[in-house]
């Protein structure tokens, strides 16, 4: 969809332009901000829908009319995550177990929302252990971390998981810690 807004003072000092923006499409939340240096589109209240192509027309007295055209990509973060067990139920009170030293388990974490859907990744403490992702729908991505033969180091560990898709806002996050039977 291309979005068009446009700003006109020619003929007028800036203060008196006229600003038009379609109401059917942005519903009043879009604003021409010419005093600010440099002079930008602001959209309050951005939803997914606001996503587009937008043109930005400049018009001169004697120069010809200039036209850029802006690719918006609303990035929407994911919304949340859940831990399961090995077999799929949640894990509550984020107490994984007790297991038995020796044995091996799988721990899946699960990525609801989010576009670009998330990366999803493992971590202990600030050492990252798998950033392998399966994508299972458009609205879910998982990460199954498998830990090998636990043994007494492991007890006790804080497993965290991670989820995505953009650098400008922090990870959502969960953790479980371990709990273990010992020889």
């Amino acid at each position: 969809m291309e979005i068009v807004i446009w700003f006109d003072s020619r003929d007028k000092p800036l203060e008196q332009g006229k600003h038009w923006a379609d109401e059917t499409v942005l519903g009043g939340r879009a604003f021409f901000r010419y005093n600010d240096h440099p002079s930008k589109l602001t959209i309050d209240i951005v939803k997914e829908s606001d996503g587009g192509i937008y043109q930005c027309r400049v018009d001169f007295l004697r120069t010809p009319t200039r036209n850029i055209k802006v690719n918006v990509t609303v990035i929407i973060p994911p919304e949340k995550l859940r831990i399961l067990d090995e077999r799929g139920a949640h894990i509550p009170h984020y107490i994984l177990g007790p297991y038995n030293e020796g044995t091996s388990i799988n721990i899946t974490c699960v990525a609801t929302g989010g576009r670009p859907p998330p990366k999803v990744t493992w971590w202990q403490e600030n050492a990252l252990l798998d950033d392998s992702c399966e994508y299972l729908s458009e609205k879910r991505v998982r990460n199954i971390l498998h830990l090998e033969r636990l043994q007494r180091r492991h007890l006790h560990s804080v497993f965290t998981c991670q989820a995505s898709n953009n650098n400008l806002v922090a990870p959502i996050s969960s953790s479980v810690t371990l709990d273990m039977n010992r020889k």
